[in-house]
């Protein structure tokens, strides 16, 4: 199966993404809006890392948007290997693969906290990689 995404919340170490890869989190974007109902202008808050604002419609749109871009299932589990497989650079895996971990370390007592606490964290670790569409 053809992945898409590289890295929505992850890293993309000197690789800009594709067109296919912009239109498809275009479109990820706007179905996890959709199924969600989270509020449009707090998801773009999140692009510049305004994580203030916790309500259970941005969880459930961090969720989904990971699991559109097949980084986590729906039960909440981060595929640690999927990610690592997206690192372009070999030399900067292990330094994704800590960041990771750490980021994961604060599991939520929910699938869809559980994706927010990842994300969040992540960007308040790497903001210059984090992506958050």
């Amino acid at each position: 199966m053809k992945t898409f995404i590289v890295f929505v919340v992850c890293v993309v170490l000197a690789q800009a993404l594709t067109d296919e890869q912009k239109e498809n989190l275009k479109k990820h974007r706007a179905d996890c809006l959709s199924e969600t109902k989270a509020d449009e202008q707090l998801v773009n808050k999140l692009k510049t890392g305004d994580f203030k604002t916790e309500n259970e419609p941005l969880k459930k749109y961090a969720l989904c948007m990971l699991i559109k871009s097949q980084l986590m299932t729906k039960d909440g589990k981060f595929k640690k290997d999927v990610a690592l497989a997206k690192v372009p650079n070999a030399e900067d895996k292990l330094k994704v693969e800590k960041l990771i971990d750490a980021c994961l370390a604060n599991k939520g007592n929910s699938p869809h906290q559980t994706a927010w606490n990842y994300v969040k964290c992540y960007h308040e670790k790497d903001p210059k990689h984090a992506l958050f569409l």
